[in-house]
Formats: C-alpha cells, structure tokens, sequence
C-alpha cells in the first residue's frame, strides 16, 4: 500500500480526527455546538468547517497541492478571523494533520520509514500552513480596515453634527 491508497482508504477516519482537532481549539462549550449538529442551517459554521475539511483532504489526497484548496481553506480562515483567534491558535488545526496522518500511518506502515514515505504529503501541508497564514493575515486586514473606515465615518459624523468642520468652498 502507497501513501496514496493509505490516504483515500481512511480518509473518513483522518478527516473526523481533523475536524475534531479544529474543533479542540473552542472553549468546550464552543466545541460541543461547532462538533454537533451536523445539519447546515442549526449549524452553520460547523457545517462550513466538516465540509471544507473534507474537500481539503480529498483535494490533497488526489495529489493536488495546496493552491488547489484555496478557496475552502479561505472560507474557514474568514471564520477564524472574524472569532477574533491569534494566528497561532487560528491555523493550529492545520500542523494537527500532519500528526494525525502521522500517528495512522505508523499503524499501517510500522516497518517502513514513515517519515520517508510521508516527506510529500509533509510538504504539501506545510505549503497549505503558509497558505492559511496569508489568507488569515489577509481577513484580518480587511477586518481592521472596515474598523477603521467604520470609526472614521462615525467620527466625521460627530464632528458635523458640532458644525466643527469647515465647509469647503467650490472653485
């Protein structure tokens, strides 16, 4: 068996094990509700996270890299952003699969170097590591932006509603 095969042939289990680890990262109560309802509409949120988890892995399975998974993993990371996560703790779950392929992989392979058997699938998900870390830094700057545009718009507001901004004289 190839890694490959391995991949496909537990994806379920390696997903839910992934999921799991996202969902590790909540308070507990937070994680009951994001792990529980799998039903789209009373859960939203979880919804999007088992869903793009599953496209993710299936994707990089395939052998596809991590560019390929941008749009799912982007969909999480706004989710992540907006929650108000440190980075660290925002994109934790994504190292996580490598040591849950790892930890089931030395189940199937246990006497082969799985470390050696494992350096692809290693690399691409340390290329989608650095992918979620540009597109988390990016949500969030479009979060600070708003905040700012937010905050000046308002403050502008005061200000004419003081008359304490000087009209400007047309030319």
């Amino acid at each position: 068996m190839d890694v490959h095969s391995f991949l496909t042939d537990h994806q379920n289990s390696l997903v839910a094990q992934w999921a799991d680890a996202l969902f590790q990262t909540y308070p507990e109560e937070g994680a009951k509700f994001f792990s529980g309802s799998k039903n789209q509409f009373a859960n939203p949120a979880g919804h999007t996270f088992r869903t793009n988890l599953d496209i993710i892995f299936r994707t990089l399975a395939s052998g596809q890299g991590a560019a390929a998974c941008t749009k799912e993993l982007d969909e999480i990371m706004r989710i992540r952003a907006v929650q108000g996560f440190s980075p660290s703790v925002a994109l934790c779950f994504l190292p996580a699969l490598k040591e849950i392929v790892l930890r089931e992989a030395v189940k199937i392979f246990p006497d082969k170097s799985v470390d050696e058997l494992l350096r692809d699938w290693n690399r691409t998900v340390d290329q989608l590591i650095m992918l979620g870390f540009d597109l988390y830094v990016n949500c969030r700057e479009i979060l600070w932006q708003q905040k700012a545009n937010q905050l000046y718009n308002r403050t502008h507001k005061l200000l004419e509603r003081a008359n304490l901004l000087k009209e400007e004289v047309a030319g």
